[in-house]
């Protein structure tokens, strides 16, 4: 049941719900007629009835008869009813948190501090005891970089969401008594007739518009009052206002992640680096006009400094300025500003600006000519805002990443080794062979490819085009990183177009990215070799930072869920001490996902698990296309989620830069050290049974997901596939996701669980936050699981098969709900009530999509690929792949 939550807010969500179901009904009878919304009524109280009363056969078996009965047109108007709807509620649900958080700031106290808050941060910094200076000194350098990823792909089209921003934007001029509710009826008419699908695949270009959407809208809002909101901490809690800069770093791999995905070439890479340096341009022009028309000072009424009265001057000389704004030095110096912008966009003739700092001091003059004439106070809130702007984008909006599997690195090196007579097969070469050979050819400048020479292959082609063409330079990701040649690669290819220099660093970090579990055991050794390697260790020093990427997803697909989580862990501290061996700093870039299964729940209290020593002021995580609106749609959410970050990697840093944290108890690691060894062999026994791919490709719609088109990657690494390993991770847990099974979320965990006793379980869940979040994300994921729902779908497998694995899958659900519970001393979401009321009054609608979907795949598998109603069905089990997303908020 449903724990008593106080939300005084609760019923002006439920009245916004309320109205937005409403106005689909009608939307539902105007456009499509009575018969489908009296359907839709009738099957929505089944499914509430069936959830009161899990055990009524008769009623479970009216809804298949009902929906097996329904032509196809009829099922598809169902799962895009339900669908719509899940739409239009998530926008309620986020206004709602919009409205929770302004009134929890607003209950807040300077002795009792909003949680996770910037106030509560540096308060508890104090009561460390550490100085004003100190703390300024913690926030000064404080980096969170932020990755912009498109997999997976936010599902629903540009339109839809269009129409459901207008859909929030008319519910907030209700609350304001400017709109009524015929306008939000008008609209959720228009949301209904618009097709949620895509005609056909996105493209790497759309995934880039769509992932770099919130940096000029609503991040650009909130970056200065990120500042703002530390500033203000400090100085209530010290009395001293410290000046500090924006601890938020944005990059984007999205354009530049060629791992699996053969749609991203490098004129792509081309075009999404311009792509996002037009994008912020444009957003610059705007804010200096609006500069130009704020700074309406006198030169007659005010004194202005000489250096902006003489550069103003100057520029007006040197740039052939309309000789506008006559005594008016500021308007005249800012005219020049937006000169050099215009000329980077090519609007304007000669040269812009060529560095962000000298944007960066154009802007500092102004701010600081202000200060001296005596108008601090519009220096800070006029000029500061895009300075501060200025400064966390620079003059590209985001540093690109690019990213490769090793395999392709090895093909590109092994065509250039090979015409240049050194070696005719190294890909026949064992790794420390391969390491010794490059390790010397990178001794000389001398390129490998003579003068004028085309690639041959493909892989050659695009590593050697992508280096060519790349200018917003982030770092380089090689996945699949097995051994130190794996990186040497990078820089043997670089080489060839100029941009390494003997015994110096690359201009770009080189990130090794550890994914299996076999990787991230063997990590430690890789690295320690890597910083013994002349070329590397001159890199890492040059760099003064040695970033390594760590993967949740191919990691929890390989070992399971505890297994993955504990090697994730181990990983970081044993890196961490080898390269403090070496004298280099480490900083790890985090590949976390959405679902539990890859890494999601909450990033913040994930990042204060993290194991001590290894985080430091800097870290990097992932931030994915789907998780984007839910994060950044709006400036509040936006800030809250940013300032919850921010708190724990403040706490984080505060820990590792003066060392006050108690150290594990032994017991625990040996603990959970067997426990992972346990999960793993019953995670891999269950996935290497005969038959196991069988029964997954029969119970769930992985062939089907690979037909949605929601990603431009493809879902399977090489064609047709008969093992798991061969499958993307995304798709492996978006197709338990679907069949309500969650399977990555927490099978094998069990295991583990039953491995410990059960009173130094719960010393370790209460004492130790790596276990607490661990377990809570496990719990998080079967709360969303349903074992009814999941049964259904076994129809579809044939019943030996059925029979061989369901009985053992659900017997290890309950067993783990069961050790959760124990561990917990209360149900499964004993801590998160309003996370468990919103599951418990949302599965009654997503269940429905869940029946018609089984019935969809039984239909669709069953018709002939030629045969005519075959499209029909691929459309409309299509819209139940992603009304069951929307209804879940979770993809993958």
């Amino acid at each position: 049941m449903i724990q008593p939550v106080v939300d005084p807010l609760y019923d002006q969500l439920k009245r916004e719900v309320d109205l937005l179901g409403r106005a689909l009904g009608k939307a539902i009878v105007d456009l499509s007629g009575q018969q489908l919304f009296a359907l839709e009524e009738d099957v929505r109280a089944l499914s509430k009835h069936l959830r009161q009363q899990p055990g009524d056969v008769e009623a479970r078996q009216k809804v298949r008869d009902l929906v097996a009965r329904l032509d196809l047109g009829n099922l598809e108007g169902l799962v895009r009813a339900f669908s719509t709807y899940f739409h239009l509620v998530n926008l309620a649900e986020e206004r709602h948190r919009v409205r929770v958080n302004r009134s929890r700031e607003q209950a807040s106290t300077p002795e009792r501090p909003r949680s996770e808050s910037f106030r509560a941060l540096v308060k508890q910094l104090k009561a460390q005891g550490l100085s004003f200076e100190q703390v300024s000194d913690l926030l000064r350098r404080l980096r969170l970089h932020l990755t912009f990823t498109a997999h997976p792909t936010e599902t629903r089209r540009r339109t839809v969401r269009h129409h459901l921003a207008e859909a929030e934007r008319l519910l907030e001029a209700l609350e304001r008594g400017e709109a009524a509710e015929e306008d939000i009826q008008a609209r959720a008419a228009l949301l209904w007739g618009t097709l949620e699908l895509r005609r056909s695949r996105p493209t790497v270009q759309d995934e880039v518009k769509g992932g770099l959407y919130y940096l000029p809208a609503t991040l650009w809002q909130v970056l200065p009052r990120l500042v703002e909101g530390l500033e203000a901490a400090v100085e209530a809690e010290y009395g001293q206002r410290p000046e500090l800069s924006v601890p938020i770093v944005f990059r984007s791999w999205i354009g530049g992640d060629r791992d699996g995905n053969p749609n991203v070439t490098p004129d792509t890479t081309a075009w999404a680096q311009s792509y996002a340096r037009e994008l912020l341009l444009g957003r610059y022009v705007e804010a200096v006009d609006a500069l130009i028309r704020d700074l309406s000072l006198s030169d007659e009424r005010l004194p202005v400094p000489r250096e902006v009265r003489e550069e103003a001057e100057v520029a007006v000389r040197q740039l052939g300025l309309p000789d506008r704004f006559a005594g008016e030095s500021y308007r005249r110096y800012l005219m020049s500003l937006r000169y050099k912008l215009r000329a980077m966009l090519g609007e304007q003739p000669g040269e812009g600006y060529r560095l962000p700092g000298e944007w960066l001091l154009d802007l500092r003059r102004v701010e600081q000519g202000l200060k001296q004439v005596g108008l601090g106070s519009a220096a800070r809130r006029v000029v500061r805002p895009l300075r501060l702007r200025a400064e966390a984008l620079g003059l590209e909006l985001v540093a690109l990443d690019l990213r490769e599997e090793s395999r392709q690195h090895s093909e590109a090196v092994a065509e250039l080794l090979r015409i240049a007579g050194v070696e005719e097969n190294y890909a026949a070469l064992e790794p420390p062979a391969r390491a010794a050979l490059l390790t010397r050819e990178l001794a000389t400048p001398r390129p490998l490819a003579p003068v004028g020479y085309k690639p041959q292959g493909r892989a050659l082609q695009v590593a050697l085009g992508a280096l060519a063409v790349w200018k917003a330079r982030g770092a380089y990701v090689v996945s699949m990183t097995h051994h130190p040649s794996d990186l040497l690669e990078v820089f043997t290819l670089a080489r060839e177009v100029g941009l390494y220099r003997v015994g110096k660093a690359l201009p770009f970090d080189v990130v090794p990215l550890f994914e299996t579990l076999s990787d991230l055991q063997a990590a430690p050794q890789v690295v320690d070799e890597l910083l013994q390697n002349p070329v590397f260790k001159a890199h890492a020093q040059g760099r003064g930072v040695f970033e390594i990427m760590i993967g949740y997803s191919d990691s929890n697909k390989d070992a399971g869920f505890l297994a993955a989580n504990w090697a994730l862990y181990r990983a970081q501290e044993a890196i961490t001490e080898v390269a403090a061996r070496h004298g280099v700093r480490v900083s790890f870039f985090h590949g976390r996902g959405t679902s539990t299964a890859r890494g999601g729940g909450s990033a913040g209290r994930a990042l204060a698990s993290l194991p001590p020593g290894t985080v430091g002021t800097r870290m990097r995580l992932t931030e994915q296309g789907e998780a984007l609106a839910d994060r950044y749609s709006h400036p509040d959410l936006a800030y809250r989620n940013l300032e919850q970050l921010l708190y724990h990697l403040g706490l984080a840093a505060a820990r590792d830069t003066y060392g006050q944290e108690a150290p594990m108890k032994p017991l625990w690691r040996e603990a959970l050290e067997h426990a992972a060894e346990v999960s793993t062999r019953a995670y891999r026994e269950l996935l290497a049974r005969p038959g196991f791919f069988e029964f997954y490709e029969h119970l769930t719609p992985i062939r089907e997901i690979a037909a949605l088109n929601i990603a431009s990657r493809p879902v399977y690494r090489s064609g047709r596939v008969r093992e798991i390993k061969d499958l993307r991770a995304i798709p492996w847990v978006m197709s338990w996701t679907q069949v309500r099974l969650l399977l990555p979320g927490w099978y094998g965990l069990q295991a583990g669980l039953r491995a410990i006793e059960p009173e130094l379980r719960r010393e370790m869940y209460r004492d130790w936050p790596f276990f607490k979040s661990t377990l809570e994300a496990a719990a998080q994921a079967m709360s969303v699981a349903d074992l009814g729902i999941a049964q259904e779908y076994l129809r579809l497998v044939p019943p030996q098969l059925a029979q061989s694995f369901f009985p053992d899958i659900a017997a290890a659900f309950e067993e783990t709900r069961g050790l959760l519970e124990e561990t917990f001393e209360g149900p499964l979401l004993h801590n998160r009530p309003i996370l468990a009321r919103q599951t418990e009054l949302r599965n009654p609608y997503v269940d429905p999509i869940s029946y018609v979907q089984v019935e969809l795949l039984a239909r669709y598998r069953q018709t002939p690929p030629e045969a005519p109603e075959r499209t029909g069905l691929e459309r409309a089990l299509l819209f139940s792949l992603l009304g069951i997303a929307a209804g879940l908020r979770n993809a993958g």
